[in-house]
């Protein structure tokens, strides 16, 4: 009995440092698909489902709170033009024109963390079922930043949650992967026939 006991743990051992290497070659081959430089490519269908999640987000505020929760929030949900996203030692960052890069861990634990607009949270960062989830947390409420892979690029989906909003305000951006010289562009309907 004691003979399959010891078996048994020496079989788990071994089953485990199999699977840590497994499970730490599964992230880094997530690290190196989502990183890249994308671009907005969502036009004016987009931008006008950014305003009208706003606008829901805040039906049903007293008027004048509600125009002052509108424009904060537009400016909250700016769409950035381009994100480059890069991982580095267990490190995550994203970074655009339009924000301060969001750095820190890529394993979930929380970081301070502040924008441009001087608005302090703490923000964790991790994959999750295949996808690059951000979360903020500050005083005010929370924002929930989503990663997830297109054919071509990414949809982020942006989720901001205020105990002053009646409604979260809630949309999917989509961004195009822009080719640098070791990813050429997918093959258009000139190259079609080319080997």
């Amino acid at each position: 009995m004691k003979q399959r006991g010891v078996l048994s743990l020496v079989l788990l051992g071994a089953v485990g440092a199999l699977a840590a290497p497994a499970a730490g070659s599964a992230l880094e081959e997530m690290r190196q698909r989502y990183a890249g430089e994308y671009r907005f490519v969502g036009g004016e269908a987009e931008r006008a489902a950014v305003k009208a999640a706003v606008e829901r987000s805040v039906d049903g505020m007293f008027f004048i709170a509600r125009g002052i929760a509108y424009d904060r929030l537009l400016h909250v949900c700016e769409i950035c033009e381009r994100y480059t996203l890069s991982f580095s030692s267990g490190q995550v960052e994203v970074a655009g024109p339009c924000q301060w890069p969001d750095r820190g861990p890529d394993d979930g634990r929380e970081v301070d963390h502040l924008t441009k607009a001087k608005d302090a949270s703490k923000l964790s960062q991790r994959f999750v079922d295949g996808t690059l989830v951000q979360d903020f947390k500050g005083e005010g409420g929370s924002r929930r930043v989503v990663w997830t892979e297109a054919a071509d690029g990414l949809f982020v989906h942006i989720t901001i949650e205020s105990q002053h909003l009646p409604h979260p305000v809630d949309y999917t951006l989509h961004y195009q992967r822009v080719p640098t010289a070791a990813t050429p562009p997918p093959a258009g309907p000139a190259d079609a026939g080319r080997p």
